[in-house]
């Protein structure tokens, strides 16, 4: 009988272990599909790192959804942050819904990318700043959505 308790007890345990791994997810739609990013026709130039990568892609695909909530979450602090992203859903909501080319460049802790749409006569250029300029080491970016963007 204790045995028989024992082998239950460590049956639940593996159990929970495994669920706080998300080992029993069914849910399998890669974060890319998810977040809208892999619908994007976009090529790239330059030498983006993930981090400047993931952060333009993100921009792109809230200005390709019209979500201007979305875009101001991935923006800079400070600033007027819902105003400035509805001001580019607004001019570039359009232009974001065919392909594009990103070329990037890489500053010392900052990076900059001109996002050229086609069709489109005028170029989106992003600032991409460190998100916790403490930690230089970091891949995580925001946007500065400023009014000369």
């Amino acid at each position: 009988m204790r045995r028989a308790s024992t082998s239950v007890w460590l049956a639940g345990a593996l159990v929970l272990l495994l669920g706080g791994c998300d080992t029993l997810s069914t849910d399998k739609t890669p974060d890319r599909i998810k977040d809208g990013t892999a619908e994007l026709e976009l090529t790239v130039t330059g030498r983006p790192t993930p981090g400047t990568l993931a952060t333009a892609e993100h921009v792109l695909a809230r200005l390709e959804a019209r979500d201007a909530d979305g875009l101001a979450e991935l923006a800079a602090e400070g600033g007027e942050r819902e105003k400035d992203a509805k001001r580019w859903v607004a001019r570039w909501g359009d232009a974001a819904q065919r392909p594009a080319t990103v070329d990037f460049r890489l500053g010392e802790m900052e990076a900059s990318a001109d996002v050229r749409f086609k069709g489109e006569r005028s170029r989106l250029s992003l600032l991409l700043i460190p998100k916790d300029k403490n930690k230089p080491y970091d891949d995580r970016f925001v946007v500065v959505l400023g009014e000369d963007q």
